[in-house]
């Protein structure tokens, strides 16, 4: 048996080499990347990246592409854009509504759209800002497993990809998705400043990490207030998960020498002061929202019926799907499930066992690894899982929607994977495994991708005419908006809700289903005809229309969305029919009044 060789260097050794000269110099390293690549399959990584652009650009041609938008909520964002834009010159907007903004979790999305809005239009202008989480949660998941585990290779770009289109996507939540990129960055810095505490160092190493989370905090509340809630979620956990890190910089001895976990969980805890200048403006916010009164000039709302709405097992399951979920093709669908299946059985794969959570890094054993670096990775992953955990089990207790904000619950499964998908060591899942990832996870991207293109294709049949009938409308016009049938035949939404919108975006009317509250910025005068909307009244989910109950004389004109083969919509024989095309149906009350 050959002589045990001498005993493992110290950090100090490895890093700066033997002291005195005691210690011969060890081997010149084979040069690797993350995960024990050599300089071959780094390079074969970088090559992945242009394969990443090329697939990224068919990906932002959805929202460029075709002239009918499929994605609901995009229309509505528009048409308010283009109002605020005009506001200060409309004297007819003025008699229906109060701008009042103020810096709070939409501010980053109404300043895009104000920025972009006098430059290229709104409905461009929207087209731009729906891109942006497409293109930034890529690059922030690839961002966060580059500087959380080292790897630079374009796998964790394709992952962003393929879950960057979904039923949140279709849904047209562009302020939320962006609110999610930025929290993916804003819980890559977190986590580097909480990983160098759990490791030991001091303060005054720390420094310049706590000053990137202080700075870029508020940033994440700025740009949804939702996903400024999960990001102080994850942050709390890290001390929770906390332990100590081997070898650290201010342990004594040796690698090896790990603190008392209270220790590192305190230091952690300790950092948590970067956070307080986005808890000030969170907390000042929150003041302004409750206790403040309503914008001078504006009218009270009729208060929301805040009970939540919980959904049954069966609904709350198939949530699990949407992160993928846009066709009805369901090639988008079983995306989904792949992910899900490969997500939950690499992450018990990369578990630790009976040996200790600090492992090799690296495959090549002649390089002996910084035992810091391991256990600040492994910190990493622990953090990151139980996260993903933590976060999944809020899933399954939040209700579906409080009031006006839905799809609450649904809101977290993206998070959930991201959480998931990061926390993967890839020493530990095996060969196949991260096979599955490599090969996996372009494919599951191009499938999404090419699904996404192919059905706006399709939609641009079922959305024909609308141009066409809502030029009808004229400027200054009162519009009721009863959208009997919104749905697709070929995207698993409601994406015909708020197409009244576009005339909004295009010249001066008032509609009748404008969100009041703080994302917005708009509230009602006295005068707005939508405060005498009856109860039943719903610009989704609205199954009928109850014709009695509206008084006609509050609007000039009703715009009806039915299936395109739909014979009649069942309106009044007193309302004058102003044009038909396809789905679309425009009537005119101007005779009542």
């Amino acid at each position: 048996m050959a002589p045990q060789a001498a005993a493992d260097p110290t950090r100090e050794e490895v890093e700066n080499g033997p002291v005195g000269g005691s210690m011969p110099a060890p081997p010149a390293p084979v040069s690797h990347g993350a995960g024990g690549q050599d300089k071959t399959g780094a390079r074969a990584h970088l090559r992945g990246w242009p394969a990443f652009a090329a697939l990224l650009s068919l990906g932002v041609l959805v929202f460029w592409a075709f002239d009918a938008l499929p994605f609901q909520d995009l229309p509505a964002h528009a048409g308010l854009i283009a109002m605020r834009h005009r506001f200060a010159d409309s004297a007819f907007e003025q008699r229906f509504f109060v701008l009042a903004p103020h810096l709070g979790p939409y501010s980053l999305f109404r300043f895009l759209g104000e920025c972009l809005v006098g430059i290229i239009g709104p409905v461009r202008a929207v087209r731009a800002i729906a891109c942006l989480p497409v293109i930034a949660t890529p690059l922030a998941l690839a961002f966060a497993r580059k500087r959380l585990f080292g790897e630079g290779g374009a796998t964790y770009a394709f992952v962003g990809l393929a879950l960057g289109f979904g039923l949140m996507t279709l849904l047209g939540f562009a302020s939320y998705l962006l609110g999610v990129s930025v929290m993916l960055v804003g819980i890559t810095f977190w986590m580097t400043l909480a990983g160098a505490a759990n490791a030991g160092e001091s303060t005054a190493q720390t420094r310049n990490k706590e000053l990137l989370v202080a700075v870029f905090s508020p940033l994440v509340f700025v740009a949804h207030g939702h996903a400024f809630l999960l990001y102080m979620f994850v942050a709390f956990l890290s001390a929770a998960c906390a332990t100590g890190a081997a070898g650290a910089a201010g342990a004594t001895g040796a690698a090896g020498v790990r603190r008392k976990p209270m220790k590192a969980r305190f230091a952690v805890a300790l950092r948590w002061r970067a956070l307080l200048p986005a808890v000030a403006l969170a907390g000042w916010v929150a003041l302004i929202e409750r206790g403040g009164t309503r914008p001078l000039g504006s009218a009270p709302v009729a208060a929301q019926n805040m009970v939540p709405h919980f959904q049954g097992l069966l609904d709350k399951l198939s949530l699990l799907l949407t992160p993928t979920l846009m066709t009805r093709t369901g090639v988008d669908l079983l995306v989904g499930v792949g992910i899900w299946i490969f997500a939950v059985s690499a992450v018990l794969r990369s578990l630790p066992k009976a040996r200790s959570e600090s492992g090799p890094v690296s495959a090549d054993r002649n390089i002996t690894p910084d035992a810091s670096v391991i256990d600040t990775r492994a910190y990493y992953a622990r953090t990151l899982r139980t996260g993903a955990l933590a976060l999944f089990v809020i899933f399954a207790a939040l209700p579906h929607s409080i009031g006006w904000f839905g799809f609450v619950d649904g809101r977290l499964l993206p998070i959930v994977l991201y959480l998931a998908l990061l926390s993967i060591q890839r020493d530990r899942i095996g060969p196949t495994h991260r096979a599955i990832l490599e090969l996996g996870a372009p494919i599951a991207a191009l499938a999404v991708v090419s699904m996404a293109l192919l059905s706006s294709y399709r939609f641009q049949d079922e959305a024909r005419g609308y141009r066409e009938v809502l030029a009808k409308v004229p400027v200054e016009a009162r519009v009721l908006n009863l959208p009997l049938d919104p749905d697709s035949d070929v995207f698993a939404a409601h994406p015909f809700v708020h197409y009244d919108k576009l005339v909004l975006a295009e010249r001066p009317i008032v509609v009748s289903d404008v969100w009041f509250h703080q994302g917005s910025a708009l509230y009602p005068t006295a005068q707005n005809p939508a405060l005498r909307l009856p109860s039943t009244y719903s610009e989704s989910g609205l199954t009928f229309v109850d014709w009695p109950a509206y008084d006609m004389t509050d609007w000039d004109y009703i715009l009806m969305r039915t299936r395109p083969d739909a014979s009649s919509t069942g309106a009044p024989q007193n309302l004058h029919l102003v044009d038909h095309r396809g789905g679309w149906w425009l009537y005119s009350s101007r005779g009542l009044q």
